[in-house]
């Protein structure tokens, strides 16, 4: 008999989303009194607490008191039709033509990352440019979210880049950016973000929307949209969505993505969607079909509870009013932040320009800091951001502002040339 090996997963790889968990242990094991967590997306109130919304709260206590709640499995592997009725309106817009013609095809998701799987997956199998391609390329801004190309690897699609961001300028770089879609082979899959992208804090201007949208349907692109943050650009759901939606009526083809970990707050129910623009009810029917099948590969049957969350605020009137005041409250919270911070680094006379600060949006920033400064900032003074030099804005509060201005601001000097 031939020996057994005794490591037979010796070639499995590590990668950027174990980097981030390392950082994640070694700031769970600091010690300092000082130490300060800007890496993981979480929006924390301004004491450094888990915020949890009174519309969400609400909703629990509603649902706790519900004697028809039950834990049985539900009707369909796709998630109650309340939910995603819901979901449509929400994401698409009450009146949406498309909504109204069944010609958005939708199913829960385990949040973001699983609609993510899931759609690749599904293109995998079904989108007709990739047929008989054994490994199709996605191609994905050169800045994005780090468990992008991990996702799309594992259901064997090979993640290209495109440029993205300025480090110069700390921008969208649009014209990089529109220039590369415009080189992509015609059917090209193309993922976006909707809004408060991750990791840059850098979005499309509504007019650059309508360019890219132009060039999407010039070359015969299908976008995938991964919208991980409706509301906390602008402070507007509606707002956040416009380029979304804006590809969705012109009918250039497109699989999106969602979730309502962010701003629900409901990070750990994996409350998610995804919908796909079919051109027909006929043709939705089918693929209806086929996403059934891939959710009872996925998990067999959605979890309930933080979609039931969902699905009644959404389904009440002034809970929903509420919760979309709530969650304007956050994105003015980070605006807020992201001043304290560009103030308190100004007045420390921190050598470089920081109006990028403020000029991004959402909960994550782009600081600009070489991996030199970064490694000082966690060695010296205990602050932990990403090797990248982004930063979770959610994680800044009163108690930790000034102090991370100092560290920033003594590591950027610490390290420029005199």
């Amino acid at each position: 008999m031939g020996s057994i090996a005794t490591n037979p997963f010796q070639d499995v790889p590590t990668g950027r989303v174990e980097s981030l968990q390392n950082l994640v242990t070694l700031f769970r094991e600091d010690n300092d009194p000082n130490k300060t967590d800007l890496l993981v997306g979480v929006y924390k109130t301004d004491e450094g607490k888990a915020y949890v919304q009174p519309s969400v709260k609400e909703a629990k206590r509603r649902l706790f008191h519900d004697n028809e709640w039950h834990h049985e499995y539900r009707a369909s592997a796709l998630g109650s039709i309340g939910y995603r009725d819901l979901s449509n309106k929400l994401l698409f817009g009450p009146d949406s033509r498309l909504v109204q013609e069944k010609r958005i095809v939708t199913t829960q998701t385990l949040g973001a990352s699983g609609g993510c799987h899931v759609g690749a997956v599904f293109l995998k199998q079904h989108y007709g440019p990739w047929k008989n391609i054994e490994a199709p390329d996605i191609f994905l801004p050169g800045d994005t979210w780090l468990n992008h190309p991990f996702v799309f690897q594992s259901a064997g699609i090979k993640p290209r880049f495109l440029p993205y961001f300025s480090s110069k300028t700390n921008k969208f770089d649009f014209e990089a950016f529109s220039g590369a879609l415009l080189s992509l082979p015609p059917h090209s899959v193309v993922l976006l973000q909707s809004g408060a992208q991750n990791p840059t804090g850098c979005d499309p201007s509504p007019e650059q929307w309508r360019d890219l949208a132009s060039i999407f349907l010039q070359r015969g692109h299908l976008a995938f949209f991964d919208a991980a943050y409706p509301g906390f650009a602008s402070g507007d759901i509606d707002e956040d969505l416009e380029g979304v939606r804006l590809f969705a009526d012109l009918e250039i083809p497109l699989i999106f993505v969602s979730t309502y970990g962010k701003c629900f707050g409901l990070y750990s129910e994996r409350v998610g969607i995804l919908s796909i623009l079919v051109p027909s009810e006929e043709v939705g029917k089918r693929i209806e079909t086929q996403l059934r099948l891939l959710a009872r590969a996925e998990s067999g049957a959605p979890p309930d509870f933080g979609s039931k969350i969902v699905e009644t605020v959404l389904s009440d009137g002034d809970l929903e009013r509420q919760w979309r005041e709530e969650v304007r409250g956050m994105a003015i919270g980070l605006k807020g932040r992201r001043r304290a911070l560009r103030a308190a680094l100004e007045k420390l006379k921190t050598p470089g320009d920081w109006q990028h600060l403020t000029d991004q949006n959402g909960m994550f920033s782009y600081l600009g800091l070489s991996k030199e400064q970064v490694d000082i900032l966690q060695n010296k003074y205990h602050v932990y951001v990403q090797d990248s030099g982004r930063i979770s804005i959610a994680g800044l509060n009163r108690f930790n502002i000034d102090y991370t201005a100092s560290s920033i601001s003594a590591a950027v000097k610490e390290t420029i040339s005199i």
